[in-house]
């Protein structure tokens, strides 16, 4: 009992102190200079508004701070703040930079205060959007949620597996799937691959069935590793093709074939084929055999060896054989020559002359077709010069013009030849009537000419030959010779 009168009697006077009006008061100019003055000796540290009303100190500053970001879902812009508790913003940044020092589980990005809570709301968020799509994209989240890209996909790293539900694409990190529709991609990938019977490219596989380009290169790569796909990728990613393994090897079937029966395959069918470098295939197809890569096709060893036998036959018989009659229709001339060109280099054949590209002539038989013209020359040459003095000198008179032109001499030259081709014909002239006095005259051409020639012989030497340069043929003699040859040849082939 004594302690409920001590409890009355203690009320009695709390009630008694609360009506007693007190005598002395504080006005709160007073008020205001009490504070500065505690402010000036440093015993008490506060934070004016920006009212200049109130005072807040540091430790109110910050219960303020997490009270209103608990009321904004635990994000709060640092300018509403400042707009709300009245205070100036370097106050609310020096703080905020406080307590994110001392509480782990808030961050400052892009001026906002945001707390763990909210930042798990968002990968809940992301989650539902992931199973509900299948698929999202970062930079698309980045403009719902307001926040960074790189921010965000950090977040979803940190979470994913957590909260989030899914996986990041291998090759472009922002984007995200879930478990079921990566699987339905690869079905849907090795269904469409399995059934593909020749080279399609890819771009039109994706645009054709829907398929994801983001995760198509990834899926695509893992199928053919793991071998459940049977084929292989050519090319880069926008011109990428897919070429199955059963086209192939129907391919090279039929390649190797055709070049086992031919001796031969041409570079035109590799690309009717689907081939772009038929060259280069079949360098790395056929690099263990002895073949030769001619312009437009690839030899085989047989077809060679067909070729070298028709040449050592004519050489050794002392005959000419014409290449390209033996090789098949689809070979060129340039074709034909340049694998003449190999067969002759081979060592222990006798000496050749190639005509027209394709045609190979002995020795032998040259000399055969330059001998039955040797007397007939010398005859006609004689009748010549008996019956038809005027044209001997004429032909004479143009040999030694020739001679003269192709020496490129110079005035004192070309007056001894004139004065040379004067005496000879004043000399024919003067002969008279008689068949043996023009033969007189005409041998005495001949004498003034094989002077003329003996006389420039040196300097002939030294200097390039005009007639040479004209006809292609470096003295009288082979042009002859050679023109007897086509002759032979006409008569000997028709």
């Amino acid at each position: 009992m004594a302690d409920w009168e001590e409890i009355k009697r203690l009320a009695a006077d709390f009630q008694r102190a609360q009506l007693s009006s007190t005598a002395h008061k504080l006005s709160e100019r007073n008020c205001i200079e009490i504070v500065q003055k505690l402010i000036g000796l440093g015993l008490v540290e506060v934070i004016y508004t920006t009212d200049g009303k109130e005072y807040l100190t540091p430790q109110q500053l910050e219960r303020e701070i997490k009270d209103e970001l608990f009321l904004h879902g635990g994000r709060v812009n640092l300018v509403e703040l400042q707009q709300i508790i009245s205070v100036d913003l370097t106050h609310i940044e020096n703080k905020v930079s406080e307590i994110v020092k001392h509480e782990k589980n808030l961050i400052v990005i892009q001026g906002e205060l945001i707390d763990n809570n909210y930042l798990d709301q968002v990968a809940e968020e992301i989650n539902d959007t992931l199973q509900e799509s299948g698929q999202v994209i970062i930079s698309e989240l980045s403009k719902t949620f307001t926040l960074s890209t790189d921010f965000l996909l950090e977040l979803v790293e940190s979470r994913l597996g957590i909260l989030i539900h899914g996986q990041l694409d291998q090759l472009e990190r922002g984007v995200l799937f879930t478990d079921a529709f990566v699987a339905r991609q690869m079905a849907s990938i090795r269904g469409v691959f399995s059934a593909i019977t020749k080279p399609t490219p890819l771009s039109t596989l994706m645009a054709q069935y829907g398929i994801q380009e983001k995760l198509f290169y990834t899926d695509i790569d893992q199928l053919c590793c793991e071998g459940r796909i049977s084929g292989s990728i050519q090319g880069r990613q926008d011109k990428a093709v897919f070429v199955p393994d059963i086209y192939s090897k129907t391919q090279t079937s039929w390649i190797d074939d055709f070049f086992k029966q031919n001796g031969y395959i041409e570079y035109d069918a590799l690309s009717r084929l689907g081939i772009t470098d038929g060259r280069q295939f079949l360098k790395r197809r056929f690099k263990q055999l002895p073949v030769k890569f001619l312009p437009t096709c690839c030899v085989g060893e047989s077809l060679q060896d067909q070729v070298e036998a028709a040449i050592d036959e004519a050489l050794s018989s002392g005959e000419w054989v014409d290449i390209l009659p033996l090789l098949p229709s689809p070979f060129t001339p340039d074709d034909a020559a340049q694998l003449l060109q190999g067969c002759l280099k081979a060592a222990g054949r006798s000496p050749a002359h190639v005509f027209c590209e394709s045609i190979v002539v002995s020795e032998q038989f040259l000399h055969n077709c330059k001998d039955p013209f040797q007397q007939l020359m010398q005859d006609k040459a004689k009748s010549d010069a008996v019956k038809a003095p005027a044209l001997f000198s004429e032909l004479t008179r143009k040999d030694l013009a020739s001679m003269g032109a192709s020496g490129g001499g110079s005035d004192r030259k070309e007056s001894k030849k004139e004065e040379r081709r004067k005496k000879a014909a004043g000399g024919s002239k003067g002969g008279g009537g008689g068949g043996e006095e023009v033969a007189a005259a005409a041998a005495a051409v001949v004498v003034v000419v094989g002077v003329a020639e003996v006389e420039e012989e040196e300097e002939e030497k030294a200097r390039p030959k005009r007639y040479e340069q004209d006809t292609g043929y470096s003295t009288i003699s082979q042009y002859v010779h050679h023109n007897m040859l086509l002759i032979w040849l006409s008569i000997s082939l028709y």
